[in-house]
């Protein structure tokens, strides 16, 4: 708890910093941004038989509003495409294919590095979690509408289990205010 407290001071200084610093050269036009992920989560208090870990394939999308040059909203989802199952305090919890979404703010600290932090919900048939979901995401340029970018996320769902999901991202630019 202490360390999510800690990230979360450490995001609100980079936010309120970024809007007092924030000078404005030339307009910005806002634009909408979808991409695609093919991913690997890594659960580390899964049991799978005799490991206690998993790692866990996984399909995403984002698709982002950028309302300001620096800032963007997001639904961020994600599927786990593989039945495992978690223990906490003794107590086994099975997950099949489970679905997240999270609604996230983007901080774009460099013109192609950006961080990101928001509440959201893990659905699955035996149990739903609330979760929150924090990363950063570098892109590379491949044209002016394209990228392709490394994505690494932490979820925390309702203190019950973490994930640590790590990929690739297609990034394609899918509307530009006139």
């Amino acid at each position: 708890m202490k360390n999510l407290l800690f990230i979360l001071s450490f995001l609100f200084t980079l936010v309120s910093s970024g809007f007092a610093q924030e000078q404005e050269s030339g307009t910005h036009r806002p634009q909408i941004r979808a991409a695609i992920l093919m991913a690997n989560s890594h659960v580390p208090n899964s049991t799978s038989g005799e490991k206690k870990v998993s790692i866990l394939p996984t399909w995403g999308f984002d698709v982002d509003y950028f309302f300001h040059r620096k800032w963007s909203l997001a639904l961020q989802g994600d599927v786990k495409v593989q039945s495992f199952e978690v223990e906490q305090d003794g107590v086994i919890l099975e997950r099949s294919y489970p679905v997240a979404f999270a609604g996230v703010i983007h901080y774009h600290a460099l013109r192609h590095w950006s961080f990101y932090f928001g509440p959201g919900y893990e659905f699955e048939k035996s149990e739903n979690l609330f979760l929150v979901k924090m990363g950063t995401e570098y892109s590379f340029e491949i044209t002016e509408d394209f990228e392709i970018a490394l994505n690494l996320a932490f979820e925390n769902k309702d203190n019950v289990y973490d994930t640590w999901t790590f990929g690739v991202a297609f990034n394609k630019k899918i509307w530009e205010k006139k």
